[in-house]
């Protein structure tokens, strides 16, 4: 058939946002594991506790290496499949989402893919193995969203590198086994002077020096930690202003972002998942709350809004460079949309609940719910960065920007 003047096969078919067969199955088992390991969730959260027994298990079932290569323990799957099970855990469990969503999209496994091989094999295996965590230290007091302000550097000397600074919010920085820092390397000033290089959190002058209590999710804490660290080896910085440096350092975080949005969709399943049960059961003059048309139009439009941004994930999950790292444009819209949905169906399964969406307690999960996704507005890239990166790709081909 010729519309337009082009010949057009019609048995050709557009994108299918369907999830393969397997994924479903993957996804699915994921969130059997889950519920089978998440008895004490709630208690992770009140007591600061990681829970490291039940990351092992996860670790034992080749979970934390989903997306690592082959040659590094993993099992080489694309991203879409971390993002699968990253949503299926979250739906059980917000701790042990994102223990794996560290091991399977953070450093560990920029550590697979760009890192020197001896690098490689000394960290990769253990975190895969739900032994160690490696944490991601970029945000600074005075440089939050505003990278170019970042003030901690690293140089060379004859005796190797030196990492000097403070890094405050670092998401597991009491327990992990190294950091991976991002530093100020040469001259260069703002955002094309930064790489990536791996300290040793034993080494000498790495020092937690505060553990933040966090509105939730406190079973992976937030940690302040001064460096002034010297003798590092080469093989230690892991992406050097010269070889891409920041471009690659950013195309690496996109990786950890659209973890976060498959933990979000999840987290967002969840919350609707309760307050819809409660309308279906909770009788009130005579009839389920399910059947008044103010509550039908809430959930159908927060119904909307998940099915979006489970779409626009996935999308993005979808479509990776040579490393397995995601589009920026993809990844900003995902995270956004989906960290949007997450807070605003936790908010409305507490009001749907009444005051078993208030009380705190194991058998009354909302508000914990709400506390533990709160904070995915703000780190991993805040809504009002990612509409300024979208906004500004928007507007760049009409002249405004800038």
């Amino acid at each position: 058939m010729t519309v337009l003047d082009l010949q057009i096969d019609p048995t050709v078919r557009g994108w299918s946002p369907e999830l393969p067969t397997v994924y479903q199955e993957l996804a699915d088992r994921a969130g059997q594991l889950a519920a089978s390991l998440a008895g004490e969730d709630h208690l992770w959260d009140a007591e600061g506790r990681f829970p490291w027994p039940e990351v092992a298990v996860l670790g034992s079932h080749g979970v934390l290496g989903l997306t690592h290569p082959e040659e590094a323990g993993g099992a080489g799957l694309p991203r879409l499949a971390a993002v699968v099970v990253l949503e299926a855990l979250a739906q059980h469990s917000f701790t042990l989402a994102e223990a794996t969503q560290i091991a399977a999209n953070g450093p560990a496994y920029v550590l697979s893919t760009i890192a020197a091989p001896r690098l490689r094999d000394r960290w990769v295996p253990r975190v895969l193995a739900g032994e160690t965590l490696i944490s991601i230290a970029i945000t600074e007091v005075d440089a939050g969203s505003s990278l170019a302000e970042i003030a901690t550097n690293a140089t060379s000397d004859p005796v190797g590198w030196s990492v000097s600074g403070t890094k405050c919010f670092v998401t597991g920085g009491s327990l992990a086994g190294a950091h991976l820092v991002m530093a100020r390397m040469g001259e260069s000033p703002g955002v094309r002077g930064l790489g990536y290089v791996l300290v040793d959190a034993g080494a000498p002058g790495c020092d937690v020096r505060q553990v933040h209590r966090k509105i939730g999710g406190n079973a992976t804490p937030e940690a302040v930690i001064d460096f002034a660290v010297a003798g590092i080896d080469d093989e230690a910085i892991v992406i050097h202003p010269d070889s891409g440096g920041f471009a690659l350092a950013m195309q690496s975080y996109n990786a950890m972002r659209i973890g976060i949005a498959g933990m979000c969709c999840g987290v967002a399943r969840r919350a609707l998942d309760l307050a819809e049960a409660h309308l279906a059961q909770r009788v009130q003059g005579g009839r389920p709350l399910a059947r008044r048309q103010g509550l039908q139009w809430r959930i159908a439009e927060l119904e909307l809004e998940l099915e979006s941004a489970r779409l626009l994930t996935y999308r993005a999950a979808s479509r990776v460079d040579e490393h397995g790292f995601p589009d920026g444009l993809d990844t900003a819209r995902a995270k956004l949309a989906a960290s949007r949905v997450a807070v605003a169906a936790a908010d409305a399964a507490i009001q749907m609940l009444g005051w078993r969406g208030i009380v705190s307690a194991e058998d009354h999960p909302a508000e914990r719910i709400l506390r533990e996704v709160r904070g995915w507005t703000i780190a991993g890239g805040t809504s009002e960065s990612l509409l300024n990166m979208l906004g500004r790709a928007a507007l760049s081909g009409h002249g405004s920007g800038r």
